[in-house]
């Protein structure tokens, strides 16, 4: 490895002793197809990770795949109760999903979303204006699952849930239970 740069899967095989494949499945996940690959070869490729200090590249991954195992938590203000309980939740309940929550405060989640930032959103409590509606419909568009908070907007692809009387807690609870939904392939409302 060279002095100052970020440790690769190739650095892991050559510590380990083993191929850039077989250091592929195993921190995939993969079983290695039709070869298994052993636990103690598996465990030399874990600690050579260790070893050398690997952390896989999210964001290459992502592209990978086509997911970002990402959910963005568009809020206003975190001394705003209705926005504090949304990221409080999203922080507790995506994880277990597979999902790390991104919270964005004020307006910059328009150009993190339509950059391909996250595999979903919940757009937390605010005054609606145009910019909103314009790229909830451009998400629509493209096929990202999106729950909004709002007393106005009608559901056009995307689902919306009312504050109504429900506690601040409760409602973040479910907007990030129906935003789960969406990304498991449930139908967003139409």
């Amino acid at each position: 490895m060279r002095h100052g740069s970020k440790p690769t899967i190739r650095d892991v095989a050559e510590t380990a002793g083993v191929s850039l494949t077989t250091v592929s499945y195993v921190l995939s996940g993969r079983s290695g197809g039709t070869t298994r690959i052993s636990r103690p070869t598996q465990d030399r490729v874990h600690a050579a990770v260790r070893e050398v200090g690997y952390v896989a590249n999210r964001a290459a991954r992502g592209m990978r795949r086509g997911r970002t195992d990402l959910v963005a938590v568009a809020i206003g203000d975190l001394e705003h109760p209705w926005d504090r309980a949304l990221a409080t939740a999203a922080a507790r309940l995506l994880p277990p999903h597979g999902y790390q929550p991104v919270i964005l405060l004020g307006e910059g989640w328009r150009q993190f979303m339509l950059s391909g930032g996250a595999d979903g959103v919940i757009l937390g409590p605010r005054g609606e204006d145009g910019g909103d509606v314009e790229t909830l419909a451009e998400l629509v568009q493209r096929g990202v699952a999106q729950l909004v908070i709002s007393n106005t907007l009608q559901p056009e692809g995307f689902d919306v849930l009312a504050p109504g009387k429900d506690s601040p807690e409760a409602l973040a609870e479910r907007a990030v239970a129906v935003l789960l939904g969406r990304l498991n392939g449930e139908a967003p409302a139409t």
